[in-house]
């Protein structure tokens, strides 16, 4: 442990007036961030969205380091804590949380990024723990750093004897979900979903058929030498670095193109195919699943409403309209009679299918929150097919693969909505490789390479 004052570490000189959590850059904004998420319910990807409009004088290293930082730390918290709590010389889960998270991100930066020094993260980390809580405790925690650095390989997980602990550890997910997924997956496939969850996800682009072609997008992001596939699964989005600003980009700025996900376009094919005059989009809250949807409304000059709980839209959805010059949405009461020939249903789901790109989710959720979810989809649901006309059909997705949220889900419809008859995707539309055995849609991360979304389709009996 270093005797001397953390303050006597070089350090660039601090303006005065400068708040804390930006004295250390963006290591210090990541721990502001993290703090934020955890005692607020907002989204990461949007917190993080905000920061990095709030500093345009950050390089593109900081911005992605930033951006690491944030999601890396959230996936794999349950690691960390396990490395911390073995070298901490007391109780690491009852140190403030401030203290909590400026140890895991010096920790990740020690154990997962090999382009930051190590001494770079630790004294970065003092100089604020000591800012925190004083000089004499962060020596302590310095300390506690450089031994973890110093035995990086002598670091014991729980040993693979001790299957579901293993992996809750190794893999940074709940215990009581891999518990769940070990027994009805089986250890070979449980570690290849927990792996997958790991993952940073890709970034999907759709061209705005509004304003432009399919084919302009990977036109214009091979001119501008960005790395990029084309999807197998939808071939209208190209698949690039999850890193890359989009909002930055001349393309977003200018609306001919917007962020989505193969399952979401293949929704949106399925509507298409029905060729609807009038649609209604019910959900609890907008989110990337509407787009799509709402794109094709604008294109085939059909109506849109759309029904949600809080009766009220974001302010994003306006933004989003403006930019991408698509029909307004009308907002549907549930006092209005009203018809539509086909209704898409994003389900309040868990969020399961979404931790790649909200690893915030894990660290949110219990088994009890998958009942909650399936009883809110079943409201949402009946609040919703009221307005199915004869003949209509309805889409709904699922960001999961709970049982209890899918097939649970159809199995509860077959029961009680006789009117409705399940029937099945039409591989000529979507992907054959996305089609269950039973006619409906489940993408999986390990598999597709994409978020894990259930998709059913039914229609309304004349």
């Amino acid at each position: 442990m270093d005797s001397q004052p953390l303050s006597s570490q070089i350090a660039p000189p601090i303006a005065e007036g400068t708040p804390l959590f930006e004295q250390e850059g963006v290591r210090s904004v990541a721990v502001r961030t993290l703090l934020r998420i955890a005692s607020t319910a907002l989204d990461a990807e949007r917190l993080v969205r905000d920061e990095l409009a709030a500093h345009p004088e950050w390089n593109d290293f900081d911005r992605a380091l930033y951006q690491e930082l944030v999601f890396g730390t959230l996936r794999m918290r349950a690691k960390l804590d396990w490395v911390l709590t073995g070298f901490y010389h007391g109780e690491f889960p009852k140190c403030m949380p401030a203290v909590q998270e400026t140890l895991r991100v010096a920790l990740y930066q020690i154990l997962m990024i090999s382009k930051v020094p190590p001494q770079a993260a630790i004294e970065s980390a003092g100089r604020l723990l000591a800012r925190i809580k004083g000089e004499a405790y962060a020596a302590k925690l310095v300390g506690v750093l450089r031994a973890i650095t110093s035995n990086v390989a002598g670091i014991r997980y729980p040993p693979r004897e001790q299957l579901a602990l293993h992996f809750a550890v190794v893999y940074s997910h709940p215990m009581w979900l891999v518990e769940r997924w070990l027994e009805r997956y089986g250890e070979e496939v449980t570690e290849q979903m927990l792996a997958a969850n790991l993952e940073r996800a890709p970034l999907y682009l759709a061209a705005n058929r509004v304003r432009t072609e399919d084919r302009f997008l990977p036109a214009w992001l091979e001119q501008h030498s960005i790395p990029f596939e084309i999807s197998p699964l939808a071939p209208r989005l190209v698949r690039t670095n999850p890193f890359l600003e989009f909002s930055a980009l001349p393309i977003a700025r200018e609306g001919r193109c917007y962020v989505s996900d193969p399952m979401y376009v293949s929704v949106a094919a399925l509507i298409e195919a029905s060729l609807p005059s009038r649609l209604l989009y019910a959900c609890t809250t907008p989110t990337l699943a509407l787009l799509p949807v709402w794109e094709l409304a604008t294109i085939r000059s059909s109506g849109i409403a759309i029904l949600t709980e809080q009766g009220v839209l974001p302010g994003w959805v306006a933004g989003v309209q403006q930019q991408l010059g698509w029909v307004p949405l009308e907002v549907l009461t549930t006092e209005r009679d009203a018809t539509f020939d086909a209704i898409a249903l994003d389900a309040p789901s868990s969020g399961i299918g979404l931790w790649r790109r909200k690893p915030e989710g894990k660290w949110r959720l219990d088994s009890w929150d998958l009942h909650r979810a399936a009883r809110r989809t079943r409201e949402l649901f009946e609040r919703a097919i009221a307005n199915l006309a004869p003949g209509g059909i309805a889409v709904v997705t699922v960001a999961s693969f709970e049982p209890i949220e899918t097939t649970g889900f159809v199995e509860w419809i077959a029961t009680t909505h006789p009117e409705l008859e399940r029937i099945p995707a039409d591989e000529r539309i979507v992907s054959p490789s996305l089609i269950q055995a039973d006619g409906t849609l489940q993408s999986l991360p390990h598999n597709h390479r994409c978020d894990s979304v259930f998709v059913a389709l039914f229609r309304r009996r004349p």
